[in-house]
């Protein structure tokens, strides 16, 4: 079997795993598909999200209304955020079906199930 936490494989009969010293459960053993150390991406793109809006707030407030500084900080403002934008969905999708294919659900995944 595997150890729920570190994933390498131990003795069936272990109590605890060599590697990690994590407690076997032995009414469940883990699987060695199981995600081990998974980011929590959702949380990164909502602070992502959120600091590039308090960027745009203090720049507004910074730069008075009707200067060039302040149209081309927004201009520049517009094309980060939305090049940003575009790299996080894309590596978006490209982890979410690496990880779709990891877990075994790859199949699932594009007949719709």
């Amino acid at each position: 079997m595997f150890c729920k936490k570190c994933g390498k494989e131990i003795n069936d009969d272990a109590v605890v795993c060599v590697h990690c010293g994590c407690a076997v459960d032995d009414k469940k053993p883990a699987s060695n598909a199981q995600d081990f150390n998974t980011p929590k991406t959702g949380m990164g793109v909502i602070l992502g999200l959120f600091l590039g809006l308090i960027g745009l707030i203090i720049g507004i407030l910074i730069y008075p209304e009707g200067t060039v500084a302040r149209k081309s900080f927004l201009k520049a403002w517009g094309i980060t955020f939305g090049v940003a934008f575009a790299v996080e969905f894309i590596l978006g999708i490209i982890l979410g079906v690496v990880a779709a294919g990891m877990s075994g659900n790859m199949y699932g995944l594009f007949i719709g199930r």
